[in-house]
């Protein structure tokens, strides 16, 4: 693994630097922002690990938010497009948890050597979350967690979660369907029922397809794909996929420890939530973890208002205040 400072810091933001970081894993190159308090004494360096599909600005630019909010705060970020995402080298279709939990190894040693700041806290989006989990035990130097939005370990099919998010959906539905001006776009044609029909029980007749997004996919759609497999993937993917209606796996929660704090944040309206806080949940209460849920009243998956972003930032900057070495 090889890195290096690319430019020289530029002022995004009164007190707020950046520069771009390069760095490689396998050889192949791995774009990064560094983001860091302009005449501060840097107290913690925050490693964010984005979403399966996304990249290092995060959905609405909310990954950069937090970062230039942490700088505010005296804690440096490093914001990174894994391998196969954004502007870093690698193909997309060979990117699984496996490949991406080696290139959050690497980003945690870059951000370290380049702030000199042994403070390091971990930041996980969605799927980024369980990059974070999973990889926990390579990366020794972590003192933190932010995880925001993060779903149970290989829970794309869980029928428990369908149910969940289908009531969540009729729920919503249902109010609206009370409401006069409902009607008069219904007898208009502004209302498009087959998508309604879609977002309350699509997710039942797409069975497998979060299993791909996951880097698990099906025997089948291996065997269809015309992308080499690397066998470390496939490995992965053959350990953590599971059949339907089981109870999604645990193995890799035994990574979190009392000794490492922690912070999870759902927004309420995101309809998948229930279902992960109760997966984490028990098993945080059953383990005495230090760590706390929080909730964002009408917030999505993304946090993408305004106001969600400020209370997110809120919530993880005081988490991060309150832990050991930067209690103010």
């Amino acid at each position: 693994m090889t890195q290096h400072a690319l430019l020289q810091s530029a002022l995004v933001q009164e007190g707020v630097l950046e520069m771009p970081i390069r760095f490689s894993v396998e050889n192949q190159a791995i774009n990064a922002i560094l983001t860091k308090p302009a005449d501060q004494e840097i107290k913690a360096i925050v490693v964010f690990s984005h979403g399966w599909s996304g990249f290092r600005t995060g959905p609405a630019d909310i990954l950069t938010f937090l970062a230039r909010t942490f700088a505010k705060h005296n804690y440096a970020s490093l914001r990174f497009d894994f391998r196969g995402r954004g502007e870093s080298q690698g193909e997309g279709l060979q990117t699984s948890l496996v490949t991406m939990a080696d290139d959050l190894v690497a980003a945690s040693e870059t951000a370290i050597k380049e702030t000199k700041c042994d403070n390091l806290i971990l930041c996980g989006l969605c799927s980024g979350g369980n990059v974070v989990v999973g990889t926990l035990k390579r990366i020794p130097q972590a003192k933190a967690l932010l995880l925001m939005s993060v779903y149970p370990f290989s829970d794309g099919d869980a029928f428990g979660r369908d149910m969940h998010r289908t009531f969540h959906y009729l729920n919503v539905y249902w109010k609206k369907i009370l409401r006069p001006d409902t009607w008069s776009r219904l007898f208009k044609g502004d209302v498009n029922i087959k998508s309604v029909f879609n977002v309350i029980f699509g997710h039942f007749f797409k069975k497998g397809q979060n299993k791909k997004k996951e880097g698990e996919g099906t025997k089948q759609a291996e065997q269809d794909s015309t992308q080499p497999k690397l066998p470390q993937a496939a490995k992965a993917a053959k350990v953590e996929s599971r059949l339907q209606g089981k109870e999604p796996p645990k193995k890799h929660l035994a990574n979190l420890k009392k000794e490492i704090p922690g912070i999870m944040v759902y927004g309420t309206a995101d309809p998948d939530a229930t279902a992960a806080e109760k997966y984490f949940g028990d098993y945080i209460t059953e383990n005495k973890l230090n760590i706390d849920i929080k909730h964002i009243e009408g917030a999505n998956h993304n946090f993408s208002s305004k106001e969600w972003k400020a209370q997110l930032a809120t919530y993880l900057t005081e988490f991060i205040n309150s832990t050991k070495g930067n209690k103010r």
